[in-house]
């Protein structure tokens, strides 16, 4: 028969795991590098497709 303690606690006390300051700079980092990315496509009408030049061409 094996013997079990059924009164230790969880040395954090139960408590659901916090967030830290290191979650919080990840999240922070993250979010910018997601503006960033976000702003860089739309400054180069990544979303337009084909650049059209004045001759009416589509292209680079």
């Amino acid at each position: 028969m094996m013997a079990t303690d059924l009164n230790t606690t969880d040395p954090a006390g139960g408590k659901p795991p916090s967030f830290g300051i290191r979650e919080l700079l990840f999240t922070v980092f993250l979010a910018i590098i997601f503006f960033w990315l976000g702003h860089s496509m739309v400054r180069h009408r990544f979303f337009q497709g084909g650049r059209v030049h004045r001759n009416g061409s589509v292209g680079q």
